[in-house]
C-alpha cells in the first residue's frame, strides 16, 4: 500500500469511519495515524489522532509521548514537558518519553535534571548514546566513556558511538585510540566523520593530510561550520593565509546564523506562536541548510494562520526548489485568492509560473508571468522567464521586448542576455547574438553554457580562433550534462586547425 492511500485509509478513520477493533487496538492504530501524519507535515490530523488515541484511554502512553513529540517538533516545550509527564504518570517505564524529556530539559539548561532522568533508564539505548554528550558537557569524560562502551555492548548505533568515542579521545588527546576508534566508525558518507580524522591529522602536524580531510568533508557537506574553521587552521599551517581568511569568513558567517538560531529558539521557547520569530528562525536554518528545520517553522505558521502570505511566499519556494510541484501550486492558489491585489502575491504567480514552465506548460505559465509582472514590474527574473516562456511558444517580437525589459531591470542579470542571445542566434542575426552573448559573460564569467554559445556564433562567422578558444573554456567549465561536453569536444575537433 502507497503511503498516499495508507494516509487516505487513516484520515477515513479519523473522521469517525472506526475500525473493528478493539479499543487497545484502534488506540495503537490511531497513534500510528499520527505518527504518519506528523511525518508528512500533517500537523492538525496528527494532533487529532493522538487525542483521539487519548479520548478512548486517557492512560494510553503512547499516545501522551507521540503528541509530546509533537509539540516538541513545533516548538511548544511547555505543553511537550506536560505531555511526557503525563506519559510516565501513566506507565514510569515508558522509556521513550523519558529520554525526549530529557533532551528538551537539557535545551532549556537544566543538564543536572536531563542526567538524573537518564540515569533512571541505564539499558535503554538512546539513552546510552545521549547520556555521555551531557556527561562530556559537564567534563565528566570517565563516564561518558564508560557509557559509550556499554552503549556498543548493548547493540548501540556502531557508527554514532564510535564517532562520539573518537570526539571524546581527541579532546583528551589520546589520539591512536581516537584512530582506532574512527577507522571502525568509517563511513563515506559522513562529513563529520571525516572532519574529525581532520582533526587527528591536524594534531599529529600531518597538514596536507588534514587539509585533503577537511576539504572532503566540506564537499559533503559544505554547511558543517566547525570545518571551515579547522580548514583555515590547516590552510594557514601550510602557509595560505588568504584562503584560510576566506574559510575563516565563511565560518563566521555560518557561525553568526547558528548563533541566531540558538538565540531566536530561546525567544519561541517564551512565545511559540509569534510569527515573525518562526519566519526569522526558518531563514536562519535555511542558510544553515537545514531545510527540513525551516518547512517545520513554515508549516508551523500556517498551521496557526493558514493565509499568512509572507510564509506561503517562502514555503511555496522552498517546496518548489525540491520539486513538489502539487503543493506549490495549492499554496499559491491559496495565497493569490486570499491576497489578490497585495504586491508581494506577484512572488506566488511567478513561483507558479515557474513550476509551469518547468512542466512545458508555456500558456500557463505566460499568464502566471505576466500576472506577477502586472503586480510588480521591477522583477528581471519575471521579465526573463517570460521572454523565454514566449520563445518556446515561438512569440519572437514579444519574447525579445520581454527580455530588453529583464535586462533594463538588471543589467547584470546574465540569463537574460544569453536568452536574448539566443533569440538572435535563432533569427540568424549574429552580431546581435554575438553582442548578447558577450554582455552575459561580462555579468557572470562562470555562466558556462554561453561559450558554447558563442563559440557557435563565432564558427558560424569564420571567426576560428575565437571559436576554438570558446569550446575550450566551455570544456574546461562545464560540469553538466556529459553529452553536451561530448558535442563540444566534437565541434571543437572539427574545427580547422590554427
Amino acid at each position: 500500500m502507497s503511503l498516499a492511500v495508507l494516509l487516505a485509509a487513516l484520515w477515513a478513520m479519523l473522521s469517525g469511519c472506526g475500525v473493528d477493533s478493539g479499543p487497545q487496538e484502534e488506540g495503537d492504530y490511531l497513534v500510528q495515524a499520527g505518527r504518519e501524519f506528523a511525518e508528512e507535515h500533517r500537523y492538525v490530523e496528527a494532533r487529532r489522532a493522538f487525542e483521539k488515541a487519548l479520548a478512548i484511554d486517557s492512560l494510553n502512553a503512547a499516545a501522551h509521548c507521540a503528541l509530546g513529540d509533537l509539540d516538541a517538533r513545533l516548538g511548544h516545550l511547555e505543553r511537550a514537558v506536560q505531555a511526557y509527564e503525563a506519559a510516565l504518570a501513566a506507565d514510569s517505564t515508558y522509556h521513550r518519553a523519558r529520554h525526549n524529556l530529557a533532551v528538551i530539559e537539557a535545551d532549556r539548561g537544566h543538564l543536572p535534571l536531563a542526567i538524573e532522568l537518564l540515569e533512571h533508564i541505564p539499558t535503554y539505548v538512546p539513552a546510552l548514546r545521549t547520556l555521555p554528550l551531557f556527561y562530556a558537557k559537564q567534563g565528566r569524560y570517565d563516564l561518558a566513556e564508560k557509557g559509550l562502551h556499554t552503549a556498543l555492548a548493548m547493540g548501540g548505533e556502531d557508527l554514532d558511538v564510535r564517532q562520539q568515542l573518537g570526539r571524546l579521545y581527541l579532546r583528551q588527546g589520546r589520539y591512536d585510540e581516537a584512530r582506532a576508534a574512527l577507522a571502525l566508525a568509517q563511513d563515506s558518507t559522513q562529513a563529520e566523520n571525516h572532519r574529525l580524522l581532520g582533526l587527528l591529522h591536524l594534531a599529529e602536524r600531518r597538514y596536507p593530510e588534514a587539509l585533503a580531510t577537511f576539504h572532503h568533508a566540506l564537499a559533503l557537506d559544505p554547511h558543517l561550520i566547525e570545518a571551515h574553521y579547522n580548514l583555515s587552521s590547516a590552510l594557514l599551517a601550510l602557509g595560505q593565509p588568504t584562503q584560510a581568511q576566506a574559510a575563516l569568513a565563511r565560518f563566521e558567517a555560518l557561525a553568526t546564523h547558528a548563533a541566531q538560531v540558538a538565540h531566536l529558539r530561546r525567544q519561541l521557547d517564551a512565545n511559540p506562536d509569534h510569527h515573525e520569530t518562526r519566519l526569522q528562525l526558518a531563514h536562519h536554518y535555511r542558510q544553515l541548510g537545514r531545510n527540513d528545520d525551516a518547512l517545520i517553522h513554515y508549516r508551523a505558521v500556517l498551521l496557526a494562520d493558514p493565509n499568512d502570505l509572507e510564509a506561503l511566499i517562502l514555503l511555496s519556494g522552498l517546496l518548489s526548489a525540491h520539486g513538489k510541484d502539487q503543493e506549490v501550486l495549492e499554496l499559491c492558489r491559496r495565497g493569490i485568492s486570499q491576497h489578490p491585489e497585495d504586491v508581494r502575491t506577484s512572488k506566488l504567480h511567478f513561483t507558479r509560473g515557474y513550476v509551469y514552465m518547468r512542466r512545458n506548460q508555456y500558456q500557463e505559465a505566460r499568464t502566471a508571468f505576466e500576472h506577477a509582472l502586472a503586480l510588480d514590474s521591477s522583477s528581471a527574473t519575471a521579465w526573463n522567464n517570460l521572454g523565454h516562456v514566449q520563445l518556446s511558444l515561438g512569440e519572437e517580437t514579444a519574447a525579445q521586448r520581454a527580455l530588453a525589459s529583464a535586462i533594463a531591470a538588471d543589467s547584470t542579470l546574465a540569463d537574460a542576455h544569453y536568452n536574448l542571445g539566443s533569440l538572435f542566434l535563432q533569427k540568424g542575426q549574429l552580431a546581435q547574438a554575438r553582442r548578447a552573448y558577450q554582455a552575459a559573460l561580462l555579468a557572470d564569467s562562470t555562466f558556462a553554457r554561453t561559450y558554447y554559445a558563442l563559440a557557435t556564433v563565432y564558427q558560424a562567422q569564420g571567426a576560428v580562433l575565437e571559436a576554438r578558444r570558446c569550446y575550450q573554456t566551455f570544456i574546461d567549465k562545464w560540469q553538466g550534462d556529459p553529452d553536451f561536453l561530448r558535442q563540444a569536444r566534437e565541434r571543437l575537433a572539427q574545427l580547422p586547425s590554427p
